[in-house]
């Protein structure tokens, strides 16, 4: 059924091979050794069938987003890992990359959008499959040539830092994420704003406990992460308050994802405040922002959930602005 895909038309065909595949495995007719093995028997040979179809990593890639996205089918980021076991780690960045966005565009996922759809589903997925190393479906050498500036390239980022400080004593992770960033991560990404959003979102996942409190969520470690990361260098201002916009993001996104009440956002939003690591004006600008950037599409939709447990906060920022317009007066 797969190869039939490639043949003739096959846009149209994969998305309903792969429900077709995702309703047997629900139904026990397919098991999922049958499924992870027939995949990966086809991948196998993909240096072939690429030579006849420039898309084939889209086209299996489309076969496998229904699977992932089926309620019932019970596949999962370790299934699609058993899927192309004879080309990861090496050939299969192309492939994840090509799921992914599959994911993104596909009209299950958009028509889920009030339920987490988009790239909420995928962080939600990501957590519920296990927290998957990227590194088993992408080299840390190959994050470079995949990263674009988009969600999908804030996932990958976001997944390769937290693999790195999960098993990192948190007094030591500051001097180990920043030598692996050094090493892996070229200075172009580093310097996009979005890496900042990518480093919050992961401290934040490795953070994250059940009923926390929320109190210390950033120890001294992680603050210094952010903080050199925002201002590492002498930067304009509009620079500096771009990154501290995507620290916001990054807790918007990832809390949103993580279906968390906004306590924690309010919680994690005054730490930063009170520690120096967003300034007022940031945190202004970022309630200001009402307006898409391509690639970001759930940044308002997230946004607006934030804003709405927030009014206490921007409150005492208008008092404390209020207070140190009479104190210099």
């Amino acid at each position: 059924m797969s190869l039939i895909t490639l043949d003739n038309n096959p846009i149209t065909r994969t998305t309903v091979v792969g429900k077709m595949f995702a309703e047997l495995l629900s139904k026990n007719i397919l098991s999922m050794e049958a499924i992870t093995q027939g995949i990966d028997a086809v991948l196998k040979n993909w240096n072939d069938y690429l030579m006849d179809n420039p898309l084939f990593f889209s086209y299996i890639a489309a076969i496998i987003a229904p699977l992932l996205l089926s309620q019932n089918a019970s596949f999962d980021f370790n299934n699609l890992k058993d899927s192309c076991t004879s080309i990861r780690p090496g050939n299969s960045s192309k492939f994840f990359v090509e799921v992914l966005n599959e994911i993104l565009n596909s009209k299950e996922t958009q028509n889920i959008k009030e339920q987490q759809g988009g790239i909420l589903w995928i962080y939600n997925k990501w957590r519920t499959s296990k927290y998957v190393s990227l590194d088993v479906f992408m080299p840390n050498n190959q994050i470079n040539k995949f990263f674009k500036n988009d969600r999908i390239g804030a996932f990958l980022l976001s997944i390769a830092m937290y693999d790195k400080m999960k098993l990192t004593n948190s007094i030591l992770q500051y001097d180990i994420l920043n030598n692996w960033i050094n090493v892996n991560i070229s200075e172009e990404i580093i310097n996009c704003p979005q890496f900042v959003r990518a480093l919050t979102i992961a401290i934040v996942i490795v953070n994250f406990k059940p009923n926390h409190s929320y109190e210390d969520f950033f120890d001294h470690a992680k603050m210094k992460l952010l903080n050199y990361y925002i201002r590492a260098e002498p930067l304009p201002e509009p620079e500096i308050q771009a990154r501290e916009v995507q620290c916001l993001c990054g807790i918007q996104i990832i809390s949103a994802a993580l279906g968390h009440s906004g306590e924690m956002v309010l919680r994690l939003f005054h730490n930063l405040y009170q520690d120096s690591i967003i300034s007022r004006e940031s945190f202004e600008l970022w309630k200001k922002e009402d307006e898409f950037k391509a690639g970001f599409d759930e940044d308002l939709e997230t946004k607006s959930m934030a804003v709405e447990v927030l009014n206490s906060f921007f409150l005492s920022l208008a008092v404390n602005d209020s207070d140190s317009d009479e104190t210099y007066e």
